[in-house]
């Protein structure tokens, strides 16, 4: 009985290590490592603009701002006028004394020459939205092409500096939903 219980715990040895032993047998591993690239998100404001030092009334000087994609995924673009300042000079013409109106008689001061409006369009936001996507290595068409000093401006401008201050945004074109 006691040879029994010996052949039996045994075999029970035997049973498990066999399990054990087809289980490991079976048994497989793998890894793998999976490489995700990025699409490349790359913009750019393109502007040929010279800023003169003796601009006068009736004077028309070229301006030409757009967007170009320089990544290899689609983009959207806006741009808002940021800012337009007139500001009084000394007579040194070295220091602001004050500010001047964007305005006079109804009329703007500088005249921006705003183009394509069938492809920015103005948003209630403030900003103009560009109506198509930019593929990549691609350019928006011009938001402005010059910028004309009004010929009614009196005495006042004179002496003064005109800043014009564009803040342009862009964001892959999948997300155009998502401006914040």
């Amino acid at each position: 009985m006691k040879n029994k219980r010996a052949l039996v715990g045994i075999v029970m040895l035997a049973l498990v290590v066999l399990i054990g032993g087809t289980f490991a047998y079976f048994r497989m591993t793998w890894e793998k490592e999976n490489e995700f690239k990025l699409g490349g998100f790359e913009s750019k404001v393109s502007e040929t603009f010279t800023s003169p030092s003796d601009w006068t009334p009736c004077t028309e000087t070229p301006k030409v701002v757009n967007v170009v994609n320089a990544g290899n995924i689609a983009i959207a673009a806006r741009i808002k006028i940021q800012e337009q300042r007139w500001d009084k000079l000394d007579e040194d013409r070295a220091a602001v004394v004050d500010t001047l109106p964007l305005t006079a008689n109804g009329q703007d001061m500088a005249v921006l020459g705003l183009v394509n409006t069938s492809d920015w369009a103005l948003n209630s936001d403030g900003y103009y939205y560009y109506r198509s996507d930019i593929a990549p290595g691609e350019a928006s068409s011009n938001f402005i092409e010059k910028v004309t000093f009004n010929c009614t401006a009196g005495n006042d401008y004179s002496s003064a500096r005109y800043h014009l201050i564009l803040q342009v945004e862009t964001i892959q074109a999948d997300a155009k939903d998502n401006w914040n």
